[in-house]
């Protein structure tokens, strides 16, 4: 196996050009393909005029482009940071090719991801859906899962905070940390988280509240607060800049490129979690 890993970028926002600019600077990492939505400014231009660096000679693709694109460079991994509706599609695409396959969008439905790993079990590549690419993120989920067991007594609040171009609210991991916080201390997820409070409304003692906190160019913020009667217990994460999300995502893609196809969790890739020797995939209509 080669130990330079050939990867492929699905989408050119803000966190596509932060993971491109780092993986340029890293030796073990050949970026062959870079593509974005077709008719959209950055296709047709090299990346490095779009990064504000020299030029690279990778020229942004459509995504119409996608299988010549994809018959041309022959990725071993591609991740991909559009949506769930393109994902799903051109993740296809890229799987038939034998390309690995890292998700770092959010949003998908429980449907769309089942479709997702019956893709990969279809095509026997890898599928590692992330939408938590930090390291200290994935610290604070593990953390949030041992802290709800011993503090079920206490009131529990979620607060996010992310830039004002932030499509969604709140964030998929807040949202992800109240219902792992809910399943630890016995209550059910569907029916006693709450999204903000307003009105006369006041804590039960079993909800847990998500607040979500959108402006400026904040990065992301999550804070899980516990408070009881007599005492406080915050815990809180803060990505400083998006270099953060490419670290983790370099060694997503350093332990995908050199282990067997599979399933996998980034809590898993990072040693937080027992692997699971067989997962069992829902096979779903994807034609």
């Amino acid at each position: 196996m080669s130990t330079t890993v050939r990867v492929a970028l699905f989408g050119f926002g803000r966190m596509g050009q932060a993971v491109a600019r780092n993986l340029l600077k890293d030796p073990s990492v050949k970026l062959v393909l870079v593509a974005s939505r077709s008719g959209g400014e950055k296709v047709g231009r090299d990346i490095g005029d779009i990064l504000e660096i020299p030029d690279t000679g990778l020229i942004v693709k459509g995504s119409d482009q996608l299988v010549q694109s994809l018959t041309a460079t022959r990725p071993d991994i591609v991740v991909d940071f559009t949506n769930p509706e393109a994902g799903l599609i051109n993740l296809k695409t890229a799987a038939k090719y034998g390309a690995h396959l890292i998700v770092g969008t959010t949003g998908y439905t429980k449907f769309q991801a089942e479709a997702l790993r019956s893709i990969a079990n279809m095509y026997e590549v890898s599928l590692v859906m992330a939408p938590n690419l930090s390291i200290g993120i994935n610290m604070l989920i593990d953390s949030a899962k041992k802290m709800a067991k011993v503090l079920s007594g206490f009131d529990i609040e979620v607060i996010e905070e992310h830039h004002r171009y932030k499509k969604d609210a709140p964030s998929g991991t807040a949202i992800r940390l109240a219902k792992i916080i809910a399943e630890g201390v016995g209550i059910n997820p569907e029916k006693e988280l709450i999204f903000g409070r307003q009105g006369n409304k006041s804590s039960k003692g079993r909800e847990i509240a998500i607040h979500a906190i959108r402006g400026g160019g904040t990065i992301g913020v999550h804070k899980i607060v516990f408070v009881s009667d007599n005492e406080r217990l915050e815990i809180k994460h803060e990505s400083i800049n998006r270099n953060a999300f490419t670290d983790c995502l370099k060694k997503v893609i350093k332990y995908i490129h050199s282990h067997p196809a599979g399933i996998y969790s980034v809590e898993e890739i990072l040693g937080l979690e027992t692997p699971v020797p067989e997962k069992q995939m829902v096979k779903v209509d994807v034609s």
